[in-house]
C-alpha cells in the first residue's frame, strides 16, 4: 500500500506572468511560474524607449484560502540605489479555476521617465503579501530605458 502524504500541497498564491503593455507596441510577456523562468526574468533586460506609456499586468493563481488584502510592492533601482517604491493595494482574492488578473497602475499608464539623466539599466523588484504582512511571492526584472526601441 503506498501513502501519497509525501506530495506537497499546492500553494495558496502562485505567481504566473507579468505582461509589460506598452501603447502602441506590442506587449512583453515573462513567464514567471517557475523558479528558472523568474531568473530569466531577472537576467533578460526589457527596452524601453523614454516617455513610453506603459502598464504591467500581473497573472496570479490562487488555491485554498481567499488571500484577503493582496497588496504589490515595486521598487526600482539603478546602480544599487533604489530610486522609486510604489505600493498598491489590489483587494481580495478567492480560489478560482480560472488565473486572476490585475493591471498596476489599476486605471491608466505610467509613464517611462525621459531624459539623458534618466537612460541606463535598472533592476525592479516586485512582491506580493496579504494583509496580515506574510509574503505570498516575489519576482525581480531588469529594464533598460533607451532613445529608442
Amino acid at each position: 500500500m503506498t501513502s501519497d502524504s509525501t506530495a506537497q500541497p499546492e500553494p495558496r498564491f502562485t505567481l504566473l506572468q507579468a505582461t509589460f503593455e506598452i501603447e502602441g507596441r506590442d506587449s512583453v510577456v515573462l513567464d514567471l511560474s517557475t523558479e528558472e523562468a523568474r531568473k530569466l526574468a531577472a537576467d533578460t533586460p526589457l527596452a524601453l524607449k523614454e516617455g513610453a506609456n506603459y502598464r504591467v499586468k500581473l497573472t496570479f493563481r490562487v488555491a485554498g484560502d481567499i488571500v484577503s488584502g493582496l497588496q504589490y510592492t515595486a521598487q526600482t533601482y539603478r546602480k544599487g540605489l533604489r530610486v522609486q517604491k510604489d505600493r498598491q493595494m489590489l483587494g481580495s482574492f478567492g480560489p478560482q479555476t480560472q488565473p486572476h488578473e490585475v493591471s498596476v497602475p489599476r486605471h491608466g499608464w505610467e509613464e517611462v521617465p525621459s531624459g539623458a539623466l534618466s537612460r541606463g539599466a535598472y533592476t525592479g523588484k516586485g512582491g506580493f503579501a496579504d494583509d496580515g504582512g506574510t509574503e505570498l511571492g516575489s519576482w525581480d526584472w531588469a529594464f533598460e530605458i533607451k532613445t529608442d526601441w
